[in-house]
């Protein structure tokens, strides 16, 4: 039994609070019974990050239901891969996606891996891909397969009462569908044995007594195309699968299933869900309905149109901490969620880090990175560096030289040499600016190369003094380009707008006289006459 909290109180960050009234849903429970969370996954579309926060939330409430009650109470992290649903269309993210068309309205278990041999099926490589998007953020869960879970057996006394019971359901899910959509609703979809679509099957009578139904093979809903096959058909062993609100009340019943989280765009089919369970002697678990994820422009991600972003993408671009950060925020709060923010967030993140690094165990208590650092509560953030500075120094250096760059930024600070977690963290970030810059900055660049003598005589002289003066101060090389610039237009600093985009590939840029010293002499001397050798 969860008694009252025996470790920590005073906490009010959103797991807690969760975990709280999950405790007082459990009380009465016998201790041993697991309390079950869950999640699920539809393995049509390729993973993306809203997918890790259905995954990583319920995960952070787990983390705070131990913190608060122990870890002696036994628990299930399932994730639910919902394999058995029949393909409605092919995401636009996959190859080939014109060889898939005629598997439309077949179980995802069932439909040839799109990405060649190396899985046995399309939901075979999406659960493989699922675990290796999960395996960065280090999640305890257990996998169960919807398929496995219909054809092992494990759904047919559901199944039995779903069949006794289907004028309840349907008269709980018939005033929520579309006039056209009403007559022939049924709470179960079997797989025609002819065709083996399962979106295509109408059933035309029910025997509760066998785990029986009488189907027609004749619709051509969700991409199926009828076969045209009538007859009696099993719905036990795999022989079909549950409607969506039906197959979620099944998992709450037969799993016995005590918290979900699931986005706000599933509030009503949570609410029919609940009904349906309750149709079946069973209990709803307390629900969590966050708000969605948005791409750049407001849409809400989606797998089925290949709209998201992946983890390896973000891994690319930012730490796998910035995301545990983002995903332990404000769950109710719409955020957008695109490559083009992620500076924004690892910057969040970066000063939620200083600020942890400068508590004590008293503040840290109640700080979101309780929950993204865990056995690594130690970690420190001794910098004033941002992410946004380091995005822009990097193309402003207009090198790739890890030297020169951490060069700059031990001068800009100090501090970022003395300690070990600091110094690594940085080094990270700076690998993650460098991609930003290939993938995004340099595409963009546009070097220039002089076309009057005036602009070649510049980059000449200046090239000749460089050589000349290896060992001049950043003041000196400053003075000397105004110079330049004098003996050649009515305003010396027009010069400078020739340099950067001979030297960086854009009409701005930092102060020259430091560029160059920090650069080295020598490289721009390099640089400088490549540009005057071009045609």
């Amino acid at each position: 039994m969860a008694s009252a909290p025996r470790t920590e109180s005073g906490l009010d960050l959103w797991p807690y609070e969760e975990a709280r009234k999950l405790a007082a849903r459990v009380a009465k429970y016998d201790p041993a019974r697991p309390v079950v969370f869950q999640s699920g996954f539809g393995p049509s579309g390729l993973p993306h990050l809203g997918t890790m926060g259905e995954v990583l939330r319920p995960s952070y409430v787990r983390q705070a239901f131990r913190t608060l009650y122990g870890d002696d109470r036994p628990d299930r992290f399932i994730v639910f891969i919902d394999d058995m649903d029949g393909l409605r269309k092919v995401p636009e993210s996959l190859p080939n996606r014109e060889v898939f068309t005629p598997w439309l309205g077949q179980p995802v278990s069932r439909i040839p891996d799109p990405f060649g041999d190396c899985h046995d099926s399309f939901a075979s490589h999406m659960v493989a891909l699922l675990g290796t998007f999960l395996a960065p953020v280090e999640v305890e869960y257990e996998l169960i397969r919807s398929s496995a879970m219909y054809a092992s057996g494990g759904f047919d006394a559901a199944l039995r009462l779903v069949l006794e019971r289907h004028q309840e359901i349907i008269r709980v899910i018939a005033p929520t569908l579309r006039a056209e959509n009403r007559a022939g609703w049924s709470p179960v979809m079997p797989v025609c044995p002819n065709c083996g679509q399962v979106n295509s099957t109408l059933v035309t009578a029910y025997y509760p007594e066998r785990g029986a139904v009488a189907i027609s093979c004749e619709r051509t809903f969700g991409g199926a195309h009828r076969c045209g096959f009538t007859g009696e058909v099993s719905v036990l062993g795999g022989g079909a699968k549950a409607q969506w609100k039906v197959d979620w009340a099944l998992r709450w019943y037969v799993l016995a299933v005590d918290y979900e989280l699931y986005g706000k765009d599933l509030i009503d089919s949570a609410r029919l869900s609940g009904q349906i369970v309750k149709i079946l002697g069973g209990r709803a678990p307390l629900g969590f309905p966050f708000e969605m994820y948005l791409d750049e422009e407001g849409h809400k991600v989606s797998k089925s149109v290949g709209r998201g972003v992946g983890v390896e993408q973000w891994r690319r671009y930012a730490p796998i901490e910035v995301l545990k950060y983002f995903l332990i925020l404000n769950p109710k709060r719409a955020r957008k969620l695109f490559l083009e923010a992620i500076p924004q967030y690892v910057d969040e993140y970066l000063e939620a880090l200083r600020e942890w690094s400068r508590s004590d165990e008293t503040a840290r208590r109640n700080s979101p990175l309780r929950f993204v650092l865990q056995s690594d509560s130690s970690r420190r953030f001794d910098s004033d560096l941002t992410f946004g500075l380091l995005m822009a120094v990097v193309p402003a250096i207009g090198s790739k030289d890890r030297a020169l760059i951490w060069e700059y930024l031990t001068r800009y600070d100090d501090k970022i040499e003395r300690d070990d977690d600091t110094r690594r963290l940085v080094r990270t970030l700076v690998e993650c600016a460098l991609n930003f810059y290939d993938d995004f900055v340099a595409p963009l660049l546009d070097f220039y190369k002089p076309r009057t003598d005036s602009e070649r005589a510049q980059l000449a002289t200046l090239r000749d003094y460089l050589a000349a003066n290896p060992d001049a101060t950043a003041e000196v090389i400053e003075r000397e380009i105004y110079e330049i610039g004098r003996a050649h237009y009515d305003k010396p600093g027009k010069i400078f707008t020739l340099l950067y985009r001979v030297l960086l590939g854009k009409e701005r840029g930092p102060r020259l006289g430091p560029y160059v010293r920090l650069r080295g002499p020598a490289e721009i001397v390099e640089m400088l006459t490549t540009a005057l050798s071009a045609n």
